[in-house]
């Protein structure tokens, strides 16, 4: 019986090591609360980009922007208030060219 629970508690080990690798999260803000923008890498397969611009910035307008191999795949912008949105990473091809990028501004 011992040997049962001591392989359970093996077993379960690894699966929690092997889950929270998995799970890791790149984040980045950018700006200020008043006018900004930030990344998040969810599961190292999509990125959730948001852009903020409120009143009081100096700004008129946020932008936030995903590219990958030279063509843009979203971009978004926000006069007042806050805009967000997703976009997956290239799941076949994993060379540098085809590295997904993010690029905020606010004017």
């Amino acid at each position: 019986m011992k040997k049962s629970i001591k392989k359970k508690f093996s077993a379960l080990m690894c699966a929690t090591l092997l889950a929270s690798t998995a799970v890791s999260v790149g984040a980045a803000t950018f700006g200020n609360g008043k006018c900004g923008a930030s990344n998040v890498e969810v599961l190292q397969v999509r990125y959730n980009g948001a852009a903020w611009n409120y009143s009081g910035s100096g700004y008129k307008w946020a932008s936030f922007t995903y590219t990958r191999n030279g063509r843009t795949l979203m971009k978004k912008t926000v006069n007042q208030g806050r805009v967000s949105g997703s976009v997956w990473d290239d799941l076949i091809h994993w060379d540098d060219a085809h590295t997904t990028h993010f690029y905020w501004n606010c004017g």
